[in-house]
């Protein structure tokens, strides 16, 4: 019995211990709240009061003498203060749903040291309207994080690098998409949903498809070139022959 109990006792030990280890302490700055990453560096996980309070904001390279890597998922979702935002160099990711619905929000200076760009960092938001009155497309150092698009051909401009995040998905109005040469990262769920293309055509210099990138269609076949030395979880779901040359 006191076995029994001794051993029950270190199991919840080891549950505590596991789970302090796996929490992420929060810290707080004057206008963000933020985390630290394995490597040290700070991701910025949300906004103060005075953060949600200011029209005017500086995504700074430093908080706490500590570099930040990134702006983690949702920061300023529907915050409908902000106008104008300044990330400043050093920065190299913009997390989904970063500036969602900031529907006030009219210009965003991004340096060339992001890279990464998620899902719908910037739907409706003023910025991405006026972007979208000119163009077909918002690319944002090389990479291509919106379409407005929705049937017929398109074709990804020569020069993007990165297919961000669900930046076609369910558009199965869509019956051709050409991707040039230039691309080598194809974001999870780029495609998924994508029913009305016959087929797809990724290009010899492609390196990293993300987690079901062309799930949920209707090709029977698609062809992986030899560069690629990453595919996510379920990145061809539903396509019954995955060839790869």
């Amino acid at each position: 019995m006191f076995r029994g109990k001794r051993i029950i006792s270190g199991i919840m030990l080891v549950l505590m211990l596991v789970s302090f280890i796996g929490c992420k302490k929060t810290f707080k700055a004057a206008t963000f709240t933020y985390e630290e990453n394995a490597a040290g560096n700070i991701v910025i996980t949300g906004l103060t009061d005075k953060g949600r309070a200011d029209a005017k904001v500086i995504v700074p390279a430093k908080i706490d003498g500590k570099k930040v890597d990134g702006i983690g998922s949702g920061v300023f979702r529907d915050d409908t203060t902000v106008t104008d935002v300044v990330i400043s160099d050093g920065i190299s990711y913009i997390a989904e749903n970063v500036f969602l619905s900031c529907y006030n929000l009219k210009t965003i200076e991004i340096p060339e040291s992001v890279n990464s760009i998620g899902t719908n960092a910037f739907t409706d938001t003023q910025w991405e309207y006026d972007k979208l009155a000119d163009n077909d497309e918002i690319i944002v150092n090389g990479v291509l994080c919106k379409v407005s698009i929705d049937s017929g051909t398109y074709n990804i401009p020569d020069g993007v690098r990165t297919i961000a995040s669900g930046v076609f998905y369910n558009k199965d109005g869509l019956t051709q998409i050409n991707i040039p040469d230039s691309v080598e990262v194809i974001g999870a769920y780029a495609f998924a949903g994508c029913k009305g293309l016959k087929e797809v055509k990724l290009p010899s210099g492609v390196k990293r498809i993300e987690y079901g990138a062309f799930s949920d269609m209707n090709i029977s076949e698609i062809v992986v070139p030899k560069s690629v030395d990453y595919i996510g979880n379920e990145a061809f779901e539903g396509i019954e022959n995955v060839v790869k040359r």
